[in-house]
């Protein structure tokens, strides 16, 4: 059975490494690239692990056997698709 669930419940330990390993996750459901050593990858799995209060994540990038620390990978951003008003600016 489920209920509600108590607000504190929903504040993550480290605000920042939640948004980024959010935004691994994403890259990996959505298959975007992300960056590494300045080169572009594609995740292959993700895996967190918890001590204490902190929360660490190893990310698999395709065409490598090991895991890397999720700090060490890059977001790409998005470029904004050219709409007809900026693409007369």
């Amino acid at each position: 059975m489920t209920g509600p669930i108590d607000n504190s419940q929903d504040k993550p330990f480290n605000v920042e490494a939640y948004k980024h390993h959010h935004l691994l996750l994403k890259s990996q459901h959505c298959g975007r690239p992300v960056l590494y050593l300045g080169l572009k990858y594609f995740i292959q799995g993700l895996t967190s692990n918890v001590s204490g209060c902190d929360i660490t994540m190893l990310v698999y990038l395709s065409g490598r056997l090991e895991g890397i620390d999720s700090s060490l990978i890059e977001i790409m951003t998005i470029p904004q698709q050219a709409t007809e008003e900026t693409a007369h600016v």
